[in-house]
Parts: structure tokens; C-alpha cells; sequence
């Protein structure tokens, strides 16, 4: 029985402890000791801080693990990396897990590959900061490069917000620098990817719904992405040159990207499958479970022929990430209808009691809805009427 470590336990790494579990693997749980639903769902616990690519190198060793996945968020991926480079296991490089997880290396190996991105610098202080001005058209937007979920980004429209917007944006982050980029205007996509011993298993363009804040984020993926369609040689083009510049191979890869004048930028990329409930929309459109796909490719087995379906027989679908209506306590929860037929799930991960707030990144969901259909179309409708009967009531504490 191969025994695979999974990174993190929070709620969206159930399911991959479940699918590892239903292809007969040991499941370890690892994460910093809490109250998280992984721990009960794994067959083994290992208490180690995932944020330290050392610590958990040394508890994967103790455990003789043969494989390690993570999915849905960035704070295991260092560990991932580490881990897998120095056991020798499938997944990415120790060196594509630095650039994935620091915009601005990130973004430096994109521009030496010839990658198509947002003109850019790094920025340490207000000169740095006035000198980019200079230098940069606006709107622009000014990122934390190590945060997701648009934590400490903003895009900026004059010269005196990127100065009120920095001291923000440098207490979100760890390091002592963050990017001031060029604000890319056009049609922001997803994509989602796996490759396999070099090669792309498959890539999925995803049409976005996204949440009008500061900067807008997505809050909801549909397939297929019609309007993309014409695009797509462009598309491989840019995910292919991309990877090869943060070396990434053996694992899922999430893109932010955006379509502008008829070209294909990339925004960033990560390497492990995006949130959002991606995984479970690619394992509708695909007619396979994704999470399963993950623990194959982590533990050396192949995985390309699961993408195999032809496109007429591939399966529209939409998610959509559920929101507070405002800040306070949860005092009741009425899911309206009930999952089955073409409503996939309806799910909440929050419980009455719960502290909430309105939506200022995708962290701050209280639920998901997934829906699929004969056409983009039906399901844009079914999840609308969905939508409308969802009551979920909130006061003060």
C-alpha cells in the first residue's frame, strides 16, 4: 500500500484524501495541530508546520512516504517541492516552487523565457516605488509576491493611491519588496493544466465570473470558454513557454491569464490545481475524478489517457463560490434545493454560529455551487435559479 502525504487539512483537501484513499492509498494528514476536518478524513496525522520545507521533509522521511500532493492553496507548496526533490518523488522542482511562490522571481524567468506578461518592477522603497511610476502607464496594480487569493494586490489609477495602496500592500507580505506591474485591461481567464514527463496531459481554458473589488478576482469558472475558443493555439503557446520557464513538470499548474487585443498574456502560474472549485469542474468537464488524477501523477502513475474525451462529449458545466450578504454571525441556513440531476453539489463550509464577513477575497467563501448541462447556457440558468432560493441570514453577534 504506497502511503502519500497530504499537505495541509483544511476543508478543500478532503477531497483529495478521499480520492488517494479510494485508489488504496495510506492517507497522511500533515498540518500544524487544529481543528481541521483532514485529520479526521486521513487514515494517519502528522503534526509539522507546512510552511517549513525542512520540517516536513524530515517527517516524510520518518513516515517513508511515495508520494506528496497538495491542492487548492499555496502554503504547502514549498514543502512540496522541497520534499519531492529531495526523495526523489514526482512533483515539482525545489527551484519551480521558488518561482511559483514569488511574483517577482516569477515573473523575472517569464520575461528571460520570451513568456507573454505585464511590464513590471521590483519595488523596496518609496523611490523605487516613484521611479516605476515614471515608468509605467496607468491604472497599474501593486502586488504582494507572496500572497493568493489577491491578498495585498490593488490596482491604482493615479499616482497617489500607489503611494496610499504600498504601505498596505508591504504589510500583507513576508519579504521586503513587492512588484509594481502594468494594469493588463482586456478578458481575464483561467487555465487550468497537468503535465506529465514533459509533455501537457491536457490544458482547459475557463471562462471567468469575477467579484468586482480591488482588483477583480474570480468567483466562479465556467467551461467551455467559447470565446476563447479561437484562441486556443495562442493559449498552448503561452502555458508551454510559461512552464518551461519555471521548469515545472509532474503536476497540475493553475494560470491567471488575460486575452488583450487579440493576444494571450500570463498574469502568474502556479504549480498545483487552482481553487475555486476547479477540480471538481474539470473532473465533471472530463468525465474523471481530478483529485484522483492529482494522487496518480504524484505517485509515478500515468495519467494523460484520463483526458481523452472527445471535446463533443466533454460536459459544460459552472461553480460558483457562495458569499456572506454581510458581516456578522450566521443565524440561519437555507440551501433552497436539493443536489442531484444536474446540480452537482451544494455545499456550504460554514455552520450556523459562524463568523463571517462580506467577500473581499476568495477566502472569505462560505460555499460553493456546481452545476453542469447540455450548454453553457442551461447551466448559467439552472445556477441562477439556484442562486435566487439560497438564504443565508446574518446579524450582529
Amino acid at each position: 500500500m504506497k502511503k502519500v502525504m497530504i499537505l495541509g487539512a483544511s476543508y478543500s483537501l478532503v477531497p483529495l484524501i478521499h480520492a488517494a484513499q479510494r485508489l488504496g492509498c495510506h492517507t497522511i494528514a500533515a498540518s500544524i495541530p487544529g481543528d481541521y476536518p483532514g485529520f479526521a478524513a486521513a487514515d494517519e496525522s502528522c503534526f509539522c508546520d507546512i510552511t517549513k520545507p525542512e520540517e516536513v521533509l524530515q517527517a516524510a522521511q520518518s513516515l517513508q512516504i511515495d508520494g506528496i500532493a497538495t491542492c487548492c492553496m499555496d502554503v504547502g507548496l514549498r514543502s512540496l517541492g522541497y520534499t519531492a526533490t529531495k526523495l526523489g518523488l514526482p512533483g515539482p522542482s525545489w527551484e519551480t516552487v521558488q518561482l511559483c511562490t514569488d511574483k517577482y522571481k516569477m515573473k523575472q524567468a517569464f520575461v528571460k523565457a520570451g513568456v507573454q506578461t505585464a511590464a513590471f518592477f521590483q519595488i523596496h522603497n518609496e523611490d523605487e516605488l516613484a521611479s516605476a511610476c515614471g515608468q509605467l502607464r496607468f491604472p497599474v496594480i501593486i502586488k504582494a509576491v507572496d500572497q493568493m487569493g489577491s491578498r495585498g494586490i490593488f490596482r491604482c489609477d493615479t499616482r497617489e493611491e500607489v503611494f496610499a495602496r504600498y504601505p498596505q500592500t508591504m504589510a500583507a507580505t513576508a519579504k521586503d519588496y513587492c512588484i509594481l506591474e502594468e494594469f493588463l485591461t482586456g478578458t481575464m481567464f483561467g487555465v487550468e493544466a497537468m503535465l506529465e514527463h514533459g509533455k501537457l496531459a491536457y490544458f482547459l481554458p475557463l471562462g471567468n465570473v469575477l467579484h468586482q473589488a480591488n482588483p477583480p478576482f474570480p468567483i466562479g469558472h465556467y467551461v467551455p470558454w467559447t470565446e476563447g475558443a479561437a484562441f486556443e493555439d495562442k493559449i498552448r503557446t503561452q502555458i508551454e513557454c510559461a512552464a518551461e520557464a519555471l521548469g515545472a513538470d509532474n503536476c497540475p499548474l493553475d494560470f491567471d491569464m488575460m486575452l488583450k487585443d487579440g493576444e494571450v498574456y500570463v498574469i502568474e502560474a502556479t504549480a498545483r490545481a487552482g481553487a475555486t472549485c476547479i477540480a471538481e469542474q474539470v473532473g465533471i468537464h472530463f468525465g474523471i475524478d481530478y483529485y484522483e488524477a492529482i494522487v496518480r501523477l504524484c505517485t509515478g502513475e500515468p495519467v494523460a489517457l484520463l483526458f481523452g474525451r472527445e471535446k463533443s462529449a466533454r460536459v459544460p458545466c459552472e461553480v460558483r463560490l457562495l458569499e456572506a450578504p454581510a458581516d456578522g454571525v450566521v443565524q440561519k441556513i437555507v440551501p433552497g434545493t436539493e443536489t442531484g440531476g444536474n446540480l452537482a453539489e451544494l455545499s456550504f463550509n460554514i455552520s450556523v454560529g459562524d463568523t463571517v464577513r462580506r467577500m473581499e477575497n476568495g477566502r472569505d467563501r462560505i460555499g460553493q455551487v456546481i452545476v453542469k448541462g447540455n450548454s453553457p447556457q442551461a447551466c448559467r440558468r439552472l445556477l441562477d435559479g439556484v442562486l435566487e432560493r439560497i438564504q443565508v441570514q446574518v446579524g450582529d453577534a
